[in-house]
């Protein structure tokens, strides 16, 4: 309704001022087809009216001029107000932004003002939040802290999820290719039993290398020792207690803050992005469905040699533009992240640096401009550079967002609960036969604290097991 309003509103002063410069062309047109000669009388007359002419005249170009430009003005306004930083159209949100800066030069008060515009357009927001920065911002949202991380969207289908989570882990504990082996074969005995848990994967894992002690596999016995030595912190992460917020489901918060480890909220985070591209599976469509705010991403999206294979987390941002989904990645340095996708991204943005970024150089000398020097003069003054559409626009830099954004309703707090201890029953029993087999020479028991001089330190694991 305010949209036909104004639409109106522009088009009766675009034709007043059509009107006007009409009648002003037709008065000095014919201005000149006055009679010259008259009586005293009838010359005066004349001459005052062509003298009122003029000055009507005269006052009528501005008027004429300033309604066709003011609506005009007014029109730009209104669409800047509908994009990010004035320029970058929600729309195009589903090609990438990556937005980058300095620490406290506007990144997240960019973030917030699209998410914002999201909203306006009526389209739903997920934030990953590193920091725990958007929480206090965003009134209803869904808060999310906790998660089952191990458990599956469809337990029809736990092959695949296994083969993904032993590939999210490869990335993040940094796994051997016999370390993922044993681990896919220990989750996919454990998802037959229909269980998702850390907890019950360490039981596994400790009964295995029990077992591969007692037999006198010392290698399969090592790649169990570093496995568990990497799962623990992941299972003391279930037993932390958290509160999750049940709000509006159109923006929902991964707050990542309270995690105590990088590994931890790396996983979090890949966990997200496979659990957001198994939503998208379920919708072909090309449309806008959803805006992804990843911020830190350069910490699940990482770079990475040209030869190299990419990384679990660039491969489902890649795969996730074609489902609608647009990601906003917020980056302090766009080297840290794969040049590709920097290069592919529908809009680069970067905030609070004094001369043009060399990322935005080698775009506009790969698309548009032979020689960037003549482009752009070093003011001295931190600007906002945009490269959008394939031009180059700079702007101020952003004004904080001071506002909170609300969803009209009222979260409603969720306690994440433990993760019950569950045991596994062969354990006595094969430590038993472990006891009757005898100490191994170079064996780590799971009493011991191997060390590294230790055969079975993570230090002489071979990596082809």
């Amino acid at each position: 309704m305010l949209g036909r309003i104004i639409a109106v509103a522009i088009a009766f002063m675009l034709l007043i001022g059509f009107i006007a410069w009409s009648q002003m062309m037709l008065e000095e047109k014919f201005s000149k087809y006055m009679p010259k000669t008259s009586t005293t009388t009838k010359e005066n007359k004349y001459k005052q009216y062509l003298d009122t002419i003029r000055d009507v005249a005269s006052y009528k170009l501005p008027i004429a001029l300033a309604s066709v430009l003011i609506p005009l003005i007014i029109a730009r306004k209104l669409i800047a107000r509908r994009r990010l930083l004035g320029t970058i159209s929600v729309k195009d949100f589903q090609k990438h932004v990556l937005l980058f800066g300095p620490t406290g030069s506007g990144k997240t008060s960019t973030a917030l003002k699209a998410i914002e515009l999201s909203l306006k357009n009526d389209t739903p927001v997920e934030v990953i939040d590193w920091k725990g920065e958007y929480s206090e911002k965003i009134h209803g949202a869904t808060i999310i802290r906790k998660i089952r991380l191990l458990e599956p969207l469809d337990w029809s289908n736990v092959e695949n999820h296994a083969m993904v989570v032993v590939d999210i882990l490869r990335d993040v504990l940094q796994l051997t290719e016999p370390m993922a082996y044993m681990l896919y074969e220990e989750l996919s005995k454990m998802y037959e039993e229909k269980k998702a848990s850390f907890n019950i994967l360490l039981q596994q894992l400790k009964t295995r290398r029990a077992i591969a002690i007692a037999q006198r596999f010392q290698a399969e016995a090592n790649i169990a020792e570093g496995l568990i030595r990497r799962i623990l912190p992941l299972v003391l992460d279930e037993r932390r207690e958290a509160v999750n917020m049940n709000g509006d489901g159109r923006v929902k918060i991964y707050d990542l803050s309270e995690l105590p480890t990088y590994q931890l909220k790396t996983l979090y985070a890949e966990i997200i992005l496979w659990r957001l591209f198994n939503e998208a599976l379920k919708d072909r469509s090309h449309r806008l469905k959803k805006i992804v705010v990843a911020e830190e991403s350069q910490n699940y999206v990482r770079p990475r040699r040209i030869e190299t294979q990419p990384s679990i987390g660039e491969r489902i941002v890649n795969e996730l533009r074609a489902y609608g989904y647009g990601f906003i990645l917020i980056s302090p340095d766009p080297s840290q992240l794969p040049y590709h996708m920097v290069r592919d991204c529908g809009a680069v943005v970067s905030i609070g640096y004094q001369a043009l970024p060399d990322i935005i150089v080698d775009l506009l000398n790969n698309y548009r401009y032979a020689d960037i020097k003549k482009l752009i003069k070093t003011t001295g003054k931190p600007r906002t550079y945009i490269y959008y559409n394939g031009r180059l626009h700079i702007k101020k830099i952003p004004k904080p967002y001071k506002k909170k954004i609300s969803l009209g309703v009222q979260a409603v707090p969720e306690i994440a609960r433990e993760v019950e201890e569950e045991t596994v029953e062969k354990k006595p029993i094969i430590l038993k036969a472990e006891e009757e087999a005898g100490p191994i020479d170079g064996a780590v028991r799971d009493d011991e604290d191997p060390s590294p001089q230790h055969p079975t330190s993570l230090n002489n694991i071979h990596p082809d097991g």
